[in-house]
């Protein structure tokens, strides 16, 4: 019995012990009540992640966004809060927090995403305060739309032109991709096309978004930036630890195109690696009036592979790596607007890689960059020669186009002052290309080799620096200078002859953005931007869609004045937000094509004459929110773009080639 009652009074001892230790501990612990909240439509969020950094403690919102949980109150505690479609948010837990219901509101990842751009000064700024228009593109609506290639992704953006399917010159104002910069990461792509970079080769489905700037924008870009620059931006390789997997298939019916890939991801807090595979495969094109285009089937694979490492929060590097290979019949617009071709297919091939450095102090230096890049690609060309007696094929020229490229940039951004930006840097590139064409005529039996030209090319080097002030609340001003030096190499050709020419260009920008309200910006833009003429255009003879071209070694680099004037806002609780833009652009030794009179062998050539463009795009949207459920919303929007643009080099003022009519995007 005493062993009994022995047992008894340390059981009561013990329970005695552990009462008084929990209400020591309940004493040190404060219970907060709070409710998480949606930034910008002031919801209310349901199953919101809520913890306690470094500790296991953590519970989630209920369905009204609320939440109870408790803390230390003897030392500094930090609340996480964090959700799948909103940024994280830390809150360090002060006296004020310690009674009462608090607030907290979380930023929508899809609203931080289209309100801010890095391409228009080589760092984040919103919209607002840009003076040319600016759109982006996010990756789920390229998902979403099923695009194949950057000419699908840009083609219902108002200002953008799509002649011809799948290769097609990407016109944006006006102008093709020769004076319209195409970038992947900021890294510019070069085209053997006479008509620029087409982007079919680009993996458009390895992207975090695509930002385009529509406008002059020479001072950070260089040559060629003329109607404005696009830029596919991909995801950083590194971030909140995760593997996953996506899956993704597709289907079109009007030309039975099929469309798999997949997304490999491991990610770290500093380091991580993803891989993209596409595969595309079409039949032919079936056209508006039901037409079938025989040959222009299409079928292409792309790989893309992006790692970085993150050594601190100072100091991270990304590299890049895409492989592209394609197989191509002839779709309407090659070889004259009716030609098709049923025999012969057409391949490509291409390797880009690219590599950034980032160093980033936010204090006076802000950052210090470095982009390195290198390009390798090969593409097979036919041009076809009809009997004028008989109307037979006559003749082949099968053209084997091979160009390699590299170049980097390395700029520095500079805290002046509080409201005073500059950014300054160097960039170049090297840029080569071999054409040697195989020749077989049928009519005679034979078959030949012609060597063209080979190693011919340009290289360019650039200086710049860009300034951009807050003068106050209400006006930001932005100006800028750059200068270029450029050497285009004629190459060793059959005989054996190899030019040089140098040319240079001056390029500026000055322009305004003034606030009425948090809400309502106008903005006016006067840049003078610029193009060097390439060693296809000044020297070497090759075979395009429209026929054989020759080179004018006498060309002069073209250069415009551009004057942009917008006004972009949003209203009624920021479910209505619009963008109009207004835009003239005068282009001073324009560089055109000119038919050649004296030489039967030979379709055109090129000349520098005076050109002119004006016109402007409108775009809107509504958002309608609570469409079935709280969680969802319904946009609505709608695009416009007009340009008149006349070849000025004539009594006839003939319209520039790409003028689209009225266009509308719903």
């Amino acid at each position: 019995m005493g062993h009994i009652l022995n047992i008894i009074i340390k059981f009561l001892v013990l329970a005695m012990c552990f009462i008084y230790a929990n209400l020591l501990s309940a004493q040190n612990t404060i219970l907060i009540n709070g409710t998480v909240y949606d930034q910008t439509k002031h919801v209310p969020i349901a199953f919101a992640n809520i913890s306690v950094k470094n500790t296991p403690t953590g519970t989630t919102t209920d369905a009204m966004g609320r939440f109870k949980i408790s803390i230390a109150s003897e030392k500094q505690t930090v609340i996480v809060v964090s959700h799948i479609n909103y940024d994280k948010k830390e809150i360090i837990v002060t006296d004020s927090l310690f009674s009462g219901n608090i607030s907290i509101y979380l930023t929508p990842k899809a609203i931080q995403l289209s309100d801010v751009i890095i391409s228009a000064g080589l760092y984040e700024q919103s919209l607002e305060k840009l003076t040319t228009p600016a759109n982006i593109i996010s990756h789920r609506e390229i998902v979403d739309n099923m695009n194949s290639n950057i000419i699908d992704v840009v083609a219902s953006t108002p200002g953008f032109t799509q002649v011809w399917e799948y290769h097609s010159p990407i016109i944006l104002r006006g102008l093709n991709s020769n004076r319209l910069i195409i970038m992947k990461d900021g890294n510019q792509r070069i085209g053997t096309f006479p008509g620029g970079y087409f982007g079919q080769d680009m993996n458009i489905y390895d992207t975090k978004k695509v930002e385009i700037i529509k406008g002059p924008a020479s001072v950070i870009y260089g040559s060629g930036a003329i109607s404005g620059i696009i830029n596919v931006i991909s995801n950083e390789p590194f971030g909140d630890n995760k593997n996953s997997i996506q899956l993704h298939s597709g289907y079109g019916s009007n030309n039975n195109e099929f469309l798999e890939m997949i997304k490999l991801c491991h990610k770290k807090e500093k380091y991580g690696i993803s891989m993209n595979a596409k595969y595309r495969k079409t039949d032919n094109m079936i056209y508006g009036d039901g037409e079938i285009a025989e040959n222009t089937n299409v079928e292409d694979r792309d790989i893309a592979i992006n790692t970085g490492y993150k050594f601190s929060d100072k100091h991270k590097i990304i590299l890049n790596a895409n492989y592209h290979y394609g197989d191509w019949g002839k779709p309407r617009g090659f070889n004259g607007p009716t030609k098709r071709f049923t025999e012969v297919r057409n391949e490509e091939e291409n390797l880009h890689t690219d590599i950034a450095y980032t160093y980033s102090t936010k204090k006076f230096v802000e950052s210090v960059n470095l982009n390195l890049y290198y390009d390798n690609g090969w593409r097979d060309y036919y041009q076809y020669k009809y009997s004028m007696v008989s109307g037979s094929l006559s003749s082949l020229d099968l053209v084997h186009y091979k160009d390699n490229y590299g170049g980097g940039r390395f700029y520095t951004i500079l805290n002046i002052a509080k409201n005073n930006k500059i950014t300054t840097g160097v960039d170049g590139y090297i840029f080569r290309l071999d054409n040697p064409t195989e020749v077989f005529d049928y009519y005679n039996n034979t078959q030949g080799q012609i060597e063209g030209y080979s190693n011919a090319g340009q290289q360019n080097i650039g200086m710049f620096i860009n300034d951009e002030w807050n003068i106050s609340k209400k006006i930001r001003i932005v100006s800028g200078i750059r200068y270029d030096i450029a050497e285009v190499v004629e190459g060793q050709s059959f005989e054996n002859t190899e030019r040089t020419e140098n040319r240079n260009a001056v390029s500026g920008n000055a322009g305004m953005v003034y606030s009425f309200n948090e809400n309502t910006h106008f903005s006016f833009n006067a840049g003078r931007a610029f193009r060097m003429p390439t060693t296809e255009e000044l020297f070497t003879t090759i075979i395009s869609c429209k026929g054989i071209k020759m080179g004018n070694p006498d060309l002069l680099p073209e250069y415009s004045w551009n004057y942009d004037a917008g006004f972009r806002g949003s209203a009624l609780n920021q479910k209505l937000k619009y963008d109009f833009a207004l835009f003239y652009n005068s282009l001073d030794g324009f560089i055109n094509e000119a038919p050649v009179v004296n030489n039967p062998d030979v379709d055109f050539t090129y000349k520098n004459t005076d050109a002119k463009l004006m016109g402007g795009e409108m775009s809107a949207s509504y958002r309608f929110n609570y469409v079935f459920a709280p969680s969802n919303t319904l946009n609505i929007g709608l695009g416009a773009a007009y340009v008149y643009g006349i070849d000025l080099s004539n009594e006839n003022n003939e319209p520039l080639f790409g003028m689209p009519p009225f266009k509308t995007t719903g």
